[in-house]
């Protein structure tokens, strides 16, 4: 399969209209974290909005289904954000993002496509975009978990899982919407170029 094959025109077009959406989602929220004074709850907040970074690409994957497509709508949502308060370092950030989004999808060889295993999928892959900012803020200092009161720590997890899990279901009906009025090909175009579905996995099928 040529690579203009997997990754057509109007794939393209559509990734690039989806991380944009995505993208500008991302520049709102900067901005409104930007504006808090440094502490350890504003990067631990930080740490907890970040999985939203990756409702694009996950409503591109969760249309599309096919490999590459997390990553490809992570580098326009990261173009976009090139006007974010934190500019070229973004587009760095959502490389990033996509390659972690990809993540789960390659450990099962890009062959589980069902509703079910994005259930699995999305909610990892955000949470490890939460903990691969939270890691390295730790890491460099910048939040004392003894600033932090103990309730509001298990406040601010809870509220991380919380947000992971409704970013899959977010992500899961917007694409059935899209599918449903058109945008991606419906059905027939999603189910025809995705890959087999490992054995024991449910058939792919377009989003209930």
């Amino acid at each position: 399969m040529t690579l203009a094959s997997r990754y057509p025109t109007r794939l393209l077009l559509s990734t690039a209209a989806i991380g944009a959406a995505g993208g500008l989602l991302v520049v709102g929220l900067n901005y409104a974290l930007v504006g808090l004074p440094p502490s350890s709850l504003t990067y631990a907040i930080y740490a907890v909005t970040t999985p939203a970074w990756s409702l694009g690409s996950f409503v591109a994957m969760a249309l599309f289904r096919r490999p590459g497509v997390a990553l490809l709508t992570s580098v326009f949502s990261g173009l976009v954000n090139l006007a974010s308060p934190f500019g070229v370092a973004q587009l760095v950030n959502f490389l990033v993002i996509g390659l972690l989004l990809e993540l789960p999808f390659a450990v099962a060889r890009y062959r589980r496509w069902s509703d079910r295993f994005f259930w699995i999928a999305f909610p990892a892959g955000a949470l490890l975009l939460g903990a691969g900012y939270l890691a390295p803020t730790l890491a460099a200092g910048a939040i004392d978990p003894s600033d932090i009161a103990p309730w509001l720590s298990a406040l601010l997890v809870a509220a991380g899982v919380a947000l992971a899990l409704g970013l899959t279901a977010v992500a899961l009906r917007t694409a059935a919407a899209l599918r449903k009025a058109g945008i991606g090909g419906g059905p027939a175009h999603a189910v025809a170029h995705r890959p087999s579905p490992a054995r024991g996995d449910e058939p792919a099928t377009a989003a209930e």
